[in-house]
């Protein structure tokens, strides 16, 4: 057996990957010991979708991302907590997290049916948006053309996905 050269060892990132995994363990705990101290209310996801959706109207973002993280951990099946979620990401421009709620209410929202178009059209929107805020101009666009399949008349999403293509095309106007 020949010990493996240093320069090709994997040790700094498997104990990297223990210790995530030992910390998620951690707060897995830890968020099951915070549902104890709710009362039954507070146990509901739709209450606190609510909850973040009212936080969300004022402006509170943080709180609200809470109140929607509680109910993902009771419920992770809710497409409206991720995509709610992915909302208050965008407003404090947390656009990788943006991307991945949205993604991952686009997961959620299979199979595409009339009752949730106008959802996957937001996901797709906030996805966009974000890909394009992190200069992602191509990803942006398939996003919103995407969300125009859904949506066709939407002046609108066809005026943003016009701007997207001038800036990938190198036509966008500095204002």
């Amino acid at each position: 057996m020949f010990p493996t050269a240093l320069r090709e060892s994997r040790v700094a990132e498997e104990e990297e990957w223990l210790h995530k995994q030992a910390e998620a363990r951690r707060a897995m705990n830890a968020n099951f010991s915070e549902l104890k101290d709710l009362n039954e209310e507070e146990k509901n996801p739709d209450w606190l979708k609510d909850k973040g959706n009212k936080m969300f109207a004022t402006g509170n973002y943080l709180a609200a991302i809470n109140a929607y993280n509680l109910a993902i951990l009771l419920n992770n099946k809710i497409p409206v907590l991720y995509l709610n979620r992915a909302a208050c990401h965008l407003k404090l421009r947390n656009l990788h997290k943006t991307i991945e709620d949205s993604s991952k209410a686009l997961e959620l929202l299979i199979p595409p049916v009339p009752d949730n178009a106008d959802a996957r059209v937001k996901a797709y929107v906030r996805r966009g948006t974000a890909f394009c805020q992190l200069e992602l101009y191509t990803e942006g666009l398939q996003d919103y053309e995407a969300a125009l399949k859904i949506d066709p008349t939407n002046k609108t999403l066809e005026q943003d996905a016009e701007k997207i293509q001038h800036i990938i095309h190198g036509t966008e106007q500095a204002s």
